[in-house]
């Protein structure tokens, strides 16, 4: 997350992207890696509109304990105080309070909750996330929002963001966060991003008890090991290496070669072979029948 930038991560519910989020602003507070990677410092604020204040306050208390944060810490959370990002007051006293403690990394759980009356799927949603960039400009702020993925069998991950496409078409980057199953396995990975691509990551929540109880005691995520073989970036590097090794591969082989080893249909494989010789990374050399030939000069 660059300061400052408007950014959205999603999933559907029960992914565990809040808590992530929660553990990620934790450790931009302590200044302590995460998940293995350097962070820089900064003071971090959570608005919780969704989680209530009970277990917005065990999150934040069972996450800090295992990050060993302290009172000191520069992390403010404030759970179900009303918010409306279409209000100038609401979004100017926010402001205010962000510019007062120093505010650089601001998460919003969740989208929904802060633009009442505004059906999400209108263009009403482009004024809320104009004022949420106007919030991150003038504060310098990385400010994520968490939000819902819908059902959809969209060919691009990123048309599951629910909602106006103005929500994601104003954002830096969208993260779109998946659950293994039941399991505390989840995978991130970015369906858009202005800046520097984010490379798919993967992650295990983990927690302890507190004794005879139910209330967690510690709580954080570990960096898993990561294969991609979803996005395009994994499917062109496939389709390259594929042609490297069989120059002057036909199509229905090189479908077939790379369709063993993804998690992507032919249809979509075909569109990245495609765009590769769009731009000319992929050279095609015509045959019989009309058939092609790839290979890489």
């Amino acid at each position: 997350f660059s300061n400052p930038s408007l950014n959205i991560a999603f999933g559907n519910p029960g992914t565990l992207k809040s808590l992530l989020l929660a553990d990620c602003a934790v450790h931009i507070a302590t200044g302590d890696a995460w998940l293995g990677k350097k962070v820089k410092q900064a003071s971090s604020m959570w608005l919780d509109l969704d989680n209530g204040k009970r277990r917005t306050h065990e999150r934040f208390e069972s996450i800090g304990r295992k990050a060993q944060a302290f009172v000191e810490t520069p992390l403010y959370y404030v759970s179900m105080k009303p918010f409306n990002a279409g209000k100038e007051k609401d979004i100017n006293e926010l402001q205010e309070t962000m510019l007062m403690l120093g505010i650089k990394f601001l998460v919003i759980d969740n989208l929904g909750l802060i633009s009442p009356g505004v059906d999400e799927n209108s263009d009403g949603m482009i004024p809320i996330m104009a004022k949420l960039r106007w919030l991150a400009e003038t504060t310098g702020a990385a400010i994520v929002l968490i939000h819902h993925q819908r059902k959809s069998t969209a060919k691009r991950a990123g048309e599951t963001l629910r909602g106006h496409t103005g929500i994601e078409s104003s954002v830096d980057l969208c993260l779109l966060v998946e659950r293994d199953g039941e399991s505390n396995f989840i995978k991130i990975k970015s369906t858009k991003s202005r800046d520097v691509d984010v490379e798919p990551f993967a992650a295990e929540f983990c927690f302890t008890h507190k004794d005879n109880s139910n209330e967690l005691y510690e709580a954080w995520f570990e960096a898993l090991e990561f294969q991609d073989t979803t996005s395009d970036k994994a499917i062109e590097k496939v389709i390259i290496d594929i042609v490297t090794e069989t120059p002057l591969i036909n199509q229905k082989n090189l479908l077939t070669s790379a369709k063993s080893v993804l998690q992507a249909s032919k249809n979509r494989i075909r569109l990245v072979v495609a765009s590769l010789e769009q731009k000319n990374r992929l050279k095609v050399k015509e045959a019989a029948h009309n058939a092609k030939l790839y290979l890489i000069e």
